[in-house]
């Protein structure tokens, strides 16, 4: 794959509008969910953790509505965009990807749209596009939990075929009743914290919030004087269709595709993004397959958690990770892991709990998975 590299970054979560307060906030480890803002029609209020401010709102342009989703995703693009140097006037024929799994769900939820057009996943990618002038290849991808990363490589796949020298890629997902009272359901939350590595772990904690890398060709960045954060050095794609909601045990396709990027990297990996969210069957089949990967380096190459401190942010996760690993890559350090009170025995991994770590090799490995079973893993390198 001819390089293909990342020039900038955005992020709105809960720990602020820009990224440099989420890299604070996971140095710190220090996230905490709150009560969400209703019951969902359950015996209690789940925790969640929520972005709050201008980033979240809902809008109106051009006679539509748009709803949280679209807000925060265009918070986070705008910062990203700034922060590769790219104005409008740059965009024509850049493209946009778009990870979400419920879209503008708030303005169905809240009654102000009807519910085929407040979740369609598209609109998010219609806002995005038109606020900035972004007008080559457009998709949405709601691969569940995983589509934050199917977006990234997806993005990355069409610089590496010619269609765009430039594409935005961004992950997006709200808050919504609906798909809280549904996990409940499940009984796959977690009433305390979101503790994906601490033996006690109950389960997911949801977050809302966006995040959005900018992908450009390395000729394309190097033509412009750019500097790179990372580069995408391979990525991998896999279904197991073993069941709506639960990971195929033996952990053989998301294997496939953590050995997919694995294979087109320049090395071993010097630190891993997790999906772990605190679901101990997928954490379990998750944390197998990479110790399994990394054979030797299993007890030397640092695993982190960034759910712990944000919440499960949905189709936004996968983009998050990008970004996390990104700001490693840059600062040479991984984070801590939050709420870690007895580390998971059975977990195999080198977990860091005390404090942030030197990133040893210039390389990180982000995977993700998502209901229905689609995994995604990919692997970015520090720029030479």
């Amino acid at each position: 794959m001819p390089p293909v590299v990342i020039t900038g970054l955005g992020a709105v979560s809960c720990l602020g509008d820009s990224v440099e307060s989420l890299w604070e906030g996971l140095l710190r480890a220090d996230g905490t969910p709150t009560p969400a803002p209703e019951d969902c029609g359950l015996d209690e209020r789940p925790s969640v953790y929520r972005v709050r401010g201008p980033a979240q709102e809902r809008s109106e342009r051009a006679g539509r509505l748009y709803g949280r989703a679209s807000g925060m995703a265009g918070h986070a693009v705008g910062e990203a965009l700034a922060d590769a140097g790219l104005g409008r006037d740059d965009l024509a024929d850049a493209g946009l990807a778009v990870g979400t799994t419920l879209g503008d769900i708030d303005l169905a939820e809240a009654g102000a749209a009807p519910a085929a057009t407040g979740t369609a996943s598209f609109q998010v990618a219609s806002a995005v596009a038109g606020a900035y002038g972004l007008g080559g290849p457009n998709q949405s991808l709601s691969t569940a939990c995983s589509a934050g990363v199917y977006a990234v490589s997806w993005a990355a796949e069409l610089i590496a075929t010619g269609q765009a020298d430039v594409v935005v890629a961004c992950g997006t997902d709200s808050y919504s009743r609906v798909a809280l009272a549904s996990l409940d359901r499940f009984g796959l939350l977690d009433r305390t914290l979101c503790r994906p590595f601490d033996a006690d772990r109950q389960g997911m904690v949801t977050g809302d919030g966006a995040a959005a890398v900018v992908l450009e060709s390395a000729e394309h960045a190097r033509r412009r004087g750019a500097t790179p954060y990372a580069v995408l050095e391979g990525y991998g794609w896999s279904c197991d269709g073993h069941h709506p909601t639960a990971p195929e045990p033996s952990g053989e396709q998301l294997g496939r595709a953590v050995a997919g990027a694995l294979a087109e990297a320049s090395g071993p990996p010097g630190a891993l993004v997790l999906h772990r969210a605190g679901i101990a069957v997928n954490d379990v089949v998750e944390s197998d397959v990479i110790a399994a990967a990394l054979g030797e380096r299993v007890d030397r190459t640092p695993a982190f958690g960034i759910k712990a401190v944000i919440g499960h942010t949905a189709g936004a996760a996968g983009v998050f990770g990008c970004v996390a690993a990104a700001l490693m890559l840059r600062h040479r350090t991984v984070p801590p892991n939050a709420h870690v009170s007895a580390l998971d025995p059975g977990c195999p991994l080198e977990v860091p709990v005390d404090g942030p770590v030197p990133l040893t090799e210039p390389r990180v490995l982000v995977s993700a998975t998502g209901f229905g079973g689609n995994n995604a893993a990919l692997v970015l390198g520090a720029p030479s």
